[in-house]
């Protein structure tokens, strides 16, 4: 078969499959109009006049054909694309509202169908007003589409779209993450809305049941280990000076030591678990950040001396006042100067600096550092729980891999925001900052 004959026969194959279609019911009337107006011809027209309306029927009838068979195919080929993205939506483990600007339900699939406890069948078509909240069998749909109308929501995007949004129901206790798209026109209008709703009840409640294992695991190890901690500082200041005591006191130091790390993990792991369950409260206060900085640099001065390093304060000629928790606050910084040290060089330094921010709303804390630095691979888990990058374990084995997670969360917390930036050998620089009091 030669490349005339193939396309032929696929053209022919075509037009039997297109009007096998609704549409060609339609084609069928207007060809035999076509053909009611050429015999009527006949009998009026004379022989030229016959001719040259058969032609231009003729022509008309392919241009219509043609017409037809491409309309024909756009509509086949829209169908069967239909019919695969609803097949692909109906096996979504996510549940899938589609509704218009009027709040009028076009669709939900089989997700959104068992998370709601209704069928497609009896919500199609309804338009949702927030009066359905009286209704017990379409409230939690109704308060997912309305979620102010939800018993608790925290959205997640602010203003911009999509609208990303948790929601929380207590009964049926329920929790959703929810995000709302436009659908638009061709003409950019917007028509519709389509709302992706994931349930999260079970996901949340393993999170709340590990944290509570660890909050009572670090809760009851922290009782004993506290106590450690206070017999081995009365053993130190119990053990005299003499040379036979030596090996003793170098054993009651190195105990003294893992019973304050090991105490330190522990508080760190208390501190993940409450930030995790949103339970990481703050109790603010008007304080001075110089002075307060000060305070915690003099504090850290001691173990930075152990580590060879120096530590610095470029005191401000300004002094800036702001409102916010000093014991979350210092435990950031803490951790911050404790990373800077930890992983300096010899006889390296550490350098604070603070200043306000070009909109004059924050203090801007800066934390720099001549240490190993951070690999770009590195960066961006950085502030994932446990996560500890492997120059930093080769230098320092012990340690949680907490200490940027609870930093960074308590800032932002406080209404502030961190960078961190670092190059490989060249020291890190540790941005913050906190909200400037108002009225300052």
């Amino acid at each position: 078969m030669n490349k005339t004959q193939n396309s032929l026969f696929l053209f022919i194959k075509e037009v039997r499959t297109y009007l096998g279609t609704r549409d060609a019911v339609l084609l069928s009337g207007a060809g035999i109009s076509c053909a009611v107006a050429f015999l009527a011809t006949l009998f009026f027209m004379p022989l030229a006049g016959i001719l040259f309306v058969a032609l231009l029927l003729s022509t008309a009838a392919c241009f219509v054909l043609l017409l037809y068979l491409r309309t024909a195919r756009s509509r086949f080929e829209h169908e069967i694309k239909n019919t695969e993205l609803e097949a692909v939506v109906d096996v979504m483990r996510d549940g899938v509202i589609v509704y218009d600007v009027n709040f009028r339900i076009m669709s939900i699939n089989r997700a959104a169908e068992a998370i709601f406890g209704v069928s497609s069948e009896e919500v199609a078509g309804v338009y949702v007003t927030p009066d359905l909240v009286k209704n017990p069998h379409l409230r939690t749909l109704t308060q997912t589409i309305f979620p102010s109308l939800a018993p608790s929501m925290h959205t997640l995007s602010g203003d911009g779209w999509p609208q990303i949004v948790d929601i929380t129901f207590d009964e049926p206790k329920l929790e959703l993450h929810t995000v709302m798209s436009k659908v638009t026109g061709q003409d950019g209008r917007v028509v519709g809305f389509l709302k992706l709703v994931t349930d999260i009840t079970r996901e949340r409640a393993i999170v709340r049941s590990k944290n509570d294992f660890i909050a009572v695991a670090a809760h009851q190890l922290r009782t004993p280990m506290t106590a450690l901690n206070w017999i081995f500082e009365s053993l130190e200041k119990s053990v005299g000076e003499k040379k036979e005591d030596a090996v003793l006191r170098t054993s009651i130091r190195e105990g003294h030591g893992l019973v304050q790390r090991s105490l330190t993990i522990v508080n760190d792991l208390l501190d993940a678990a409450q930030i995790e369950e949103g339970r990481f409260g703050a109790a603010p206060q008007e304080i001075d950040v110089a002075q307060f900085l000060e305070s915690v640099i003099t504090d850290m001065k001691p173990y930075a001396e152990e580590h060879g390093v120096s530590v610095r304060f470029l005191t401000p000629n300004e002094h800036y006042r702001v409102i916010t928790d000093p014991e979350r606050l210092a435990i950031s910084v803490n951790n911050f100067l404790d990373n800077a040290v930890k992983y300096n060089t010899r006889n390296g330094s550490v350098t604070v600096k603070t200043e306000l921010s070009g909109d004059q709303r924050f203090v801007v804390v800066r934390i720099s550092d001549t240490g190993i630095g951070i690999p770009r691979e590195d960066m961006e888990k950085l502030s994932q729980k446990f996560y500890r990058g492997a120059e930093a374990i080769r230098l320092e084995p012990n340690g949680s891999g907490l200490g940027v997670y609870i930093a960074k969360n308590i800032i932002e917390g406080l209404g502030g925001t961190i960078r961190i930036e670092s190059e490989t050998g060249r020291g890190t620089v540790i941005t913050f900052t906190i909200p400037l009091k108002r009225g300052v």
